[in-house]
């Protein structure tokens, strides 16, 4: 497990494309270690955007035409003091695909959130 929070502050216009929160040995090599889940808590509210976004939670199949800049899917509109979990991993270890995510654009106020990383293996 990861030892601290990174605490992460998004002002206006600013986003996170969307991504995995843990790495394909396909891509990076064998890992000692994965995150398996995350765990997200927001530290402020956001008046406008800021919304933690899954595209696959809209229901349809992602194909090579997705647009990464776009925030479309099943969103999380971040309020102070509340906690999301999701899970990057198959109980076999695999990527799931639908733990694809990324922060909406702040459209007014700032966001606050601190992160934390679950791995499958202690990593010293």
């Amino acid at each position: 497990m990861d030892k601290a929070f990174n605490v992460l502050r998004y002002d206006i216009g600013q986003r996170y494309l969307s991504h995995h929160d843990t790495f394909d040995p396909a891509m990076y090599g064998p890992q000692r270690s994965q995150r398996m889940a995350s765990f997200l808590l927001y530290l402020s509210d956001v008046e406008e955007g800021g919304e933690t976004m899954f595209p696959y939670g809209n229901g349809e199949s992602m194909d090579a035409s997705y647009d990464f800049k776009k925030c479309i899917g099943l969103k999380v509109k971040p309020r102070k003091g509340d906690g999301l979990l999701f899970y990057s991993l198959y109980p076999n270890g695999t990527i799931d695909p639908t733990s694809l995510h990324g922060g909406c654009p702040v459209i007014k106020g700032q966001k606050w959130v601190a992160t934390k990383w679950i791995r499958n293996e202690v990593d010293f």
